[in-house]
């Protein structure tokens, strides 16, 4: 489904909205207004398609009798929250034509939630529809990804984050800086440590691969493949394609600009070509992290880039 269109004609059609929805994309945020405005078109008795009427109000502020999140509750989202959802769902509508149940960072479902779910996700009947809602689908059991329709939301540009992070209260040159080090939506980030994290990816590069420092490089690796440190790996990523651009002559798409000097040394001790390699590995690492295999992937990466450089 192309994301812009597909969300569309889902909200502007809700008798062909699919049984269960799974709502993907980088911006909790972002993901809570389209499942809200996703909800009230549900709702919605008479179509409105500036969603201002009293219906729409109620479900936008999670008012209405025919709507119902499912949140976390700590770690995960509890297996009675899933029973209280069912049940809902098997009530008939107060006002509507149907009822909808949005479950937010389904991600955190636990194993028995997950599986409360299944055999309703895949036949919710006439009056139910679900809105699944998570920043990590990858991180969702296979068998309720496989019972949902997909539809993701757009990546913004690094423009929009930049004039987001702005309006935030942001200089110009702090905005464009996260926009390019921050993920998602976070109204707080610390852009200080972030900058320190990018100069630390840059230095243990150097280290590794100009200075022959090959513990530099696994310690990279084990920052890399760290539970939880999912920015390490995309910074990591991220320069070694810029210098891919500074091997190539092409310094003026580089993202990390203040990096220019050590990423420019970077390209004149190792092979473009193994600097391509190593970025596209970088930029795919494996999900789960149950067995270190994230660091594994990224020590693999970093070694083979070291035999190849030099």
């Amino acid at each position: 489904m192309t994301a812009p269109s597909a969300l569309q004609r889902l909200a502007e059609s809700p008798g062909r909205f699919p049984g269960a929805l799974l709502l993907t994309g980088p911006s909790v945020a972002a993901l809570d207004v389209a499942a809200r405005r996703l909800a009230a078109a549900l709702l919605c008795p008479g179509g409105d398609p500036e969603r201002r009427c009293d219906c729409c109000r109620r479900a936008d502020a999670g008012l209405h009798p025919d709507l119902l999140r499912v949140e976390p509750e700590g770690v995960q989202i509890r297996v009675d929250r899933v029973r209280e959802a069912l049940i809902f769902g098997a009530g008939r509508p107060y006002e509507a034509e149907r009822r909808v149940v949005v479950v937010s960072h389904a991600e955190m479902l636990g194993a028995e939630a997950a599986n409360a779910l299944l055999k309703s996700l895949e036949e919710p009947g006439e009056r139910l529809r679900w809105i699944l809602t998570t920043t990590r689908p990858e991180a969702l059991l296979t068998t309720i990804r496989s019972r949902c329709v997909s539809a993701a939301l757009p990546h913004p540009t690094a423009a929009e984050r930049a004039a987001l992070h702005h309006e935030r209260g942001f200089s110009p040159e702090d905005a464009a800086d996260l926009a390019q080090l921050a993920e998602g939506d976070d109204e707080a980030p610390d852009l200080a440590a972030l900058r320190a994290l990018r100069a630390q990816i840059a230095a243990a590069l150097e280290a590794g691969l100009v200075e022959r420092r090959l513990p530099a490089l696994l310690l990279l690796a084990e920052l890399a493949g760290a539970r939880g440190e999912a920015s390490t790996g995309r910074l990591l990523a991220e320069v070694l394609a810029d210098s891919v651009l500074v091997a190539s002559g092409a310094s003026e798409f580089v993202r990390h600009q203040t990096l220019s000097g050590k990423l420019a040394e970077l390209a004149r001790g190792v092979a473009v070509e193994a600097l391509r390699r190593a970025a596209l590995k970088a930029a795919d690492p494996p999900a789960d992290n149950r067995r270190g295999n994230r660091r594994l992937h990224f020590e693999g990466l970093l070694i083979e880039l070291f035999e190849g450089s030099g």
